[in-house]
């Protein structure tokens, strides 16, 4: 989400997590080189219309 433009604050909050976490947790994998990547079943974070919500029972 960071990626896509998405602020530490909102990310927290989608997550259930404080501000400081996702920020830490983020810049930690960034500084070591790594793509940071969190799959999570379905679509909690309403990342996608709901067309692509529609879309898994197809």
């Amino acid at each position: 989400m960071k990626e896509t433009g998405h602020s530490t604050e909102t990310i927290a909050a989608r997550l259930g997590l404080a501000a400081g976490t996702v920020a830490t947790l983020f810049h930690r994998a960034r500084a070591k080189g790594y793509e940071v990547v969190i799959v999570i079943d379905g679509d909690p974070l309403s990342l996608f219309g709901e067309e692509e919500a529609g879309h898994e029972e197809a």
